[in-house]
């Protein structure tokens, strides 16, 4: 699922940084129309011949190649300056207007998923129902992009010094609404309903109760043919917050199982995870804004004429912070609630049970996954078995765990100095 949003996101800077060519431009309807529908669809018609006649199954390679299509209609057929020209009557909301012009890729990643699948023709629910996730799955990245331009569209009914003001003051809560609409946002990709085990769900208050963490309920996620084994405790306000675990973890885990793992979840909520989580999005926006006028400008000035550079340029930097920087603190927060998790149930054995049932659903050899964990989320479940061994052992580089860790420390310590970064700059 991973690779779908970069890949998404990847043309969501290419649309943001496209710039109307200065010079008008002459368009020929049918020519722009009839080739990004040949751009669009040749990636799934290859994934189709691809899977039909080899025993390939992976969708990366088409995903990159539905991306650089998309590329070549961008600035080879200047498709968002074509869907100005024939949308001018929504000039009122030229900024959400954008989202138009990513049709092509949002069809072409739909459309490999679908030639992809393995479901028969005739089963009609199964088909339907993969269609509608990768749906609703690939909508999640572009929400965002719509809100915020909605709110650039809403600031134009201001004065200018006001609009400013009020871009900026809604930046704050624009990053806080994923992480407080998550328990909706969980429910909007998968089906849920209630959990019944009245024994489970008697563990499962009780070992709230312990870690002081209120939520609102209980939900089993449907995940169907994709057989996800997992749980997740969702949202930071603890009015809507929700705790959910998937079908496949329940039929495949025993109580004693699902209970650690809902407590490493739970050690997320109390290490304050999502909150900071927050400002390292925010820290990204910093960032950006300081890599750009030191880097990115001077680099726009000298490759004039190569839109192109400056979106990979962009997007290179935006791999760089989410891929390396930001995973490298969430695998310490893994650890973290893995801590937790031990410490709460005061059953490590137990949790490294789970994560030894866990690590039998990865799909990758032993090997391949080490290699995977410098850019994953998660360290790899034999880091993570050998780190509960450590604290069995009450090793002393364990205890640091248990508290604020000093890479957080200083990512709060780093953000107003890039404020002041920010101001020098601009002086």
């Amino acid at each position: 699922m991973g690779q779908t949003s970069i890949v998404l996101i990847a043309g969501l800077i290419f649309l943001l940084r496209y710039q109307v060519p200065e010079e008008g431009v002459e368009f020929n309807n049918t020519y722009i129309i009839l080739w990004t529908c040949i751009l669009t669809f040749t990636p799934i018609l290859l994934t189709y011949l691809t899977k039909r006649f080899t025993a390939l199954r992976t969708t990366i390679v088409f995903d990159i190649l539905s991306l650089v299509t998309y590329i070549v209609v961008l600035h080879k057929f200047n498709l968002p300056a074509f869907i100005n020209k024939h949308l001018f009557f929504l000039e009122i909301v030229h900024h959400s207007r954008e989202i138009f012009s990513l049709f092509p890729l949002f069809i072409g990643l739909i459309g490999i998923r679908v030639a992809m699948h393995e479901t028969p023709h005739t089963n009609h629910e199964k088909r339907r129902e993969h269609i509608n996730f990768h749906f609703r799955h690939l909508l999640l990245p572009i929400i965002p992009l719509l809100v915020w331009n909605g709110v650039l569209d809403f600031s134009h009914f201001f004065p200018e010094e006001v609009a400013a003001l009020f871009v900026i003051i809604m930046i704050i809560p624009l990053l806080a609404f994923p992480y407080i609409l998550a328990p909706y946002m969980m429910q909007f990709l998968w089906k849920t309903k209630p959990l019944t085990d009245t024994i489970l769900i008697k563990k499962l208050v009780e070992l709230t109760k312990r870690s002081k963490m209120k939520f609102r309920d209980i939900a089993v996620l449907q995940t169907g043919d994709f057989e996800i084994t997992n749980a997740a405790v969702a949202g930071i306000l603890p009015r809507n917050r929700r705790i959910f675990l998937t079908d496949s973890l329940l039929r495949n885990f025993t109580d004693e199982q699902i209970e650690t793992i809902v407590a490493h979840e739970i050690g997320h909520i109390r290490h304050r995870h999502l909150l900071i989580s927050c400002f390292i999005v925010f820290g990204y926006i910093l960032s950006y804004a300081i890599f750009y006028q030191l880097v990115g400008k001077p680099l726009m000035s000298l490759l004039e004429g190569y839109p192109i550079i400056s979106s990979i340029v962009t997007l290179l930097f935006f791999v760089f912070y989410f891929r390396v920087f930001f995973n490298f603190l969430s695998r310490r927060f893994e650890y973290q609630a893995d801590l937790y998790a031990a410490d709460l149930t005061n059953n490590p054995e137990g949790y490294k049970s789970a994560l030894k049932d866990l690590g039998s659903y990865s799909a990758f050899p032993k090997l391949i996954r080490l290699i995977i964990e410098l850019i994953n989320t998660h360290p790899s479940i034999d880091r993570r078995i050998e780190f509960i061994d450590q604290s069995i052992k009450d090793n002393n580089a364990i205890h640091r765990y248990r508290k604020c860790l000093l890479e957080v420390k200083l990512l709060f310590a780093i953000i107003p100095i890039m404020f002041v970064l920010i101001y020098l700059i601009n002086l």
